[in-house]
């Protein structure tokens, strides 16, 4: 099968999370014996995206096409989103990108578009050429009771139009259904392969520092604030515990302040950004992994953690019990300081009698690239 992915973009070392829910499905998928090219158009307003124009590379079987453009918000504070798309965004960009794309390798089976606003490019394409489209959607926003005018209106041309649609966790499948009226299939996030212990791992040694690890975007909606203050509530001894913080952004100054505020300078770190591979280092060095978020979909950091064998403690949103459960972590209420500093307690006191090659042969079985990929084989075979 030859299909077409339609993605944000791609990982590099100053966006290591931009399109790396794609490049880890485009591989899967590759793996499988299938022919994946993934195109994308970068419009966003961000420094350091590199230079305008085309980029062409290949990378672990995967062909990528990825086109650096203007930023978007600069035509849509100026003519809005309906003029931008009809006249600039899809006939601009990505029609061409595709008729470059066909040029080059000939009409794909199948397109498989990321999040709704490639979905839409994907059914553009689809009325000018016929061919299918099956979009699968991410975004935490389908969690909120209400959508804005622009959301509703173009998710809903995506979701209609599309051939098939796929939400990431059954939470998010059960409220796009109350947004839209609409059925969606639901197949869960994967963990990328460097996230595999390379052999059966050990009982960990009680007498050692604990450390705990956490890897988001800092900003209001992840929690840390929740989290560092959970962690001053504990009262561990200040010599038994550490917290790693893996990520950066707009709530980084505020965090700092905190830590300080509560006196936990020497027990957490702001790690900032880092590669996968490097997040598999840090995974490899700490004992528990932390979701304090506030919404989510489903969390591929904590898929991560387990798939290294760490039990997990996080906040009941989106689809945590869908890969949480008490052989592997514990669940909190969202924004309890108290119910999250009372799981930090009991795990330090328990983390030792988790299995953790059970936990990583649980993961693979469920969450492995390709156990995932097989999944969507399933589904894009109906459709080509």
């Amino acid at each position: 099968m030859y299909i077409l992915m339609i993605s944000r973009g791609f990982p590099t070392a100053e966006y290591p999370q931009w399109g790396c829910f794609e490049k880890d499905q485009a591989e899967a998928l590759a793996a499988l014996g299938h022919k994946v090219v993934v195109m994308s158009v970068d419009a966003r307003l961000q420094k350091n995206r590199g230079k305008l124009g085309l980029k062409n590379f290949t990378i672990n079987g995967v062909e990528y096409y990825n086109y650096i453009t203007l930023p978007g918000s600069l035509f849509l504070k100026t003519i809005g989103p309906d003029k931008y798309i009809k006249w600039i965004k899809y006939p601009l960009y990505y029609k061409k990108l595709f008729n470059k794309i066909v040029k080059d390798h000939g009409l794909p089976n199948l397109i498989y578009s990321q999040f709704f606003w490639n979905t839409v490019m994907g059914v553009k394409i689809k009325e000018d050429t016929g061919i299918p489209v099956i979009g699968i959607e991410h975004l935490a926003r389908f969690n909120n009771q209400k959508l804005s005018a622009n959301d509703y209106k173009w998710a809903l041309y995506a979701f209609e139009n599309s051939d098939a649609s796929i939400a990431v966790s059954q939470s998010l499948a059960n409220n796009l259904q109350k947004h839209f009226n609409l059925s969606f299939e639901v197949v869960h996030n994967m963990y990328g392969r460097e996230f595999q212990p390379t052999e059966p791992l050990l009982k960990w040694d009680s007498s050692k520092v604990l450390k705990f690890i956490s890897a988001a975007s800092l900003i209001k909606r992840k929690g840390f604030d929740i989290l560092i203050k959970a962690f001053a509530e504990a009262n561990i001894p200040i010599d038994k515990w550490e917290l790693d913080i893996i990520g950066d952004g707009e709530e980084k100054e505020n965090l700092l302040e905190l830590i300080k505020e509560k006196k936990l300078e020497k027990n957490i770190h702001l790690l900032g950004k880092k590669s996968k591979n490097q997040i598999v280092e840090q995974l490899e060095q700490s004992q528990v992994y932390i979701l304090p978020s506030k919404n989510e979909n489903f969390s591929v950091a904590v898929l991560e953690g387990l798939a290294m064998g760490l039990p997990v403690i996080a906040t009941d949103c989106g689809g945590i019990r869908e890969c949480l459960n008490d052989k592997n972590g514990m669940i909190v209420p969202v924004d309890n300081i108290t119910a999250l500093s009372d799981a930090i307690k009991n795990m330090f006191a328990t983390y030792t009698q988790y299995d953790r090659n059970w936990i990583v042969s649980d993961c693979r079985r469920r969450f492995s690239s390709e156990a995932i990929a097989m999944k969507l084989e399933d589904i894009f075979e109906k459709f080509v």
